[in-house]
C-alpha cells in the first residue's frame, strides 16, 4: 500500500477504490452554483474556483478570495484577500465564530455531513471513482456526487419546495507548481490584522470594506457559495 493512498484512506472516512496517483492534495476546481428561489421566481448564477493545498484552502469568487489556514493545533486562521487592491485582513482563530471543520472548507462538504449520506452507487475507479449520496433532512433533500479519491464535489443538488442550489464542478487541475505560484501571489499582498481594523481606518482600503459590510462579520465565517453572509445567531460585532 502505498503511502499517498494510506494517508487519502485516512483523510477520508469513506473507501478508496483503486489507486489514484494524482496529488489531489494540490487542486484548482472550477465550480458553477445556479439557485432558483420559488418564491420571488429568481433565478442566479454565480462562478467560483476552490484552491488548495494540503494545509491551505482558498475559495476565489470575484469579489474576493476567502483563504483558511489549517495550524499545526488543527485550528484554522482565515485571511480575506481582496485581489484588485492587492490587500488583505488577517484574523485569529479565536476571532472565527461557530465550528472550525476544516473538510467543510477542504472539501465542500464537511466528513460528518459524508458519513450521515446514504451511499446509493459508484461508478469508475482510480481518481475517478464517482459515488452518488443521498441525504434527507426535513423538506430538505441532498443529493451529492462524490469524486471519492480526489475528494472534490462532482456535483451537489440541494432542493427544498421553497429553493433549489446546484453546486457543479466544471474543470479540474491538479498542477501543483501553479497552485503553489497562486498561493504565494496571494502571501505577498499587504495585510492588515482585523484587531487593528479599528486604528486604521483613514486608510481609504480600509475604509472602503467597512462601508461595503465586509469586514463587519468578516470573522464568523458563515458564507455561502457566493460569498453571502449567512446569518447565524451569534454575529460577531466590533
Amino acid at each position: 500500500m502505498k503511502a499517498a493512498i494510506l494517508i487519502a484512506s485516512l483523510l477520508s472516512p469513506l473507501a478508496v477504490a483503486g489507486q489514484c496517483d494524482i496529488n489531489t492534495g494540490y487542486a484548482k476546481a472550477n465550480y458553477t452554483v445556479t439557485t432558483d428561489t420559488v418564491a420571488n421566481k429568481q433565478h442566479t448564477e454565480n462562478a467560483f474556483t476552490l484552491w488548495r493545498t494540503p494545509h491551505q484552502v482558498a475559495k476565489q469568487n470575484p469579489q474576493f478570495i476567502e483563504l483558511w489556514q489549517q495550524l499545526r493545533n488543527q485550528q484554522m486562521r482565515p485571511i480575506r484577500y481582496f485581489q484588485h487592491a492587492q490587500r488583505g485582513i488577517e484574523y485569529q482563530p479565536s476571532e472565527v465564530q461557530g465550528e472550525q471543520d476544516w473538510s467543510a472548507k477542504y472539501q465542500l462538504v464537511s466528513n460528518a455531513l459524508l458519513e450521515k449520506m446514504t451511499l446509493k452507487n459508484s461508478a469508475g475507479e482510480g481518481c475517478e471513482l464517482t459515488e452518488h449520496y443521498q441525504y434527507q433532512q426535513a423538506e430538505t433533500k441532498i443529493e451529492l456526487t462524490w469524486l471519492a479519491n480526489q475528494q472534490l464535489v462532482k456535483e451537489m443538488r440541494i432542493s427544498s419546495p421553497s429553493y433549489s442550489r446546484i453546486v457543479a464542478l466544471t474543470t479540474v487541475e491538479h498542477n501543483k507548481d501553479a497552485v503553489t505560484a497562486q498561493f504565494a501571489k496571494w502571501d505577498n499582498f499587504q495585510t492588515t490584522d482585523y484587531a487593528d481594523i479599528g486604528d486604521n481606518e483613514s486608510d481609504p482600503f480600509l475604509a472602503k470594506m467597512i462601508n461595503l459590510g465586509f469586514v463587519e462579520h468578516g470573522a464568523t465565517g458563515f458564507y455561502d457559495a457566493q460569498g453571502n453572509q449567512l446569518q447565524s445567531e451569534h454575529q460577531h460585532h466590533h
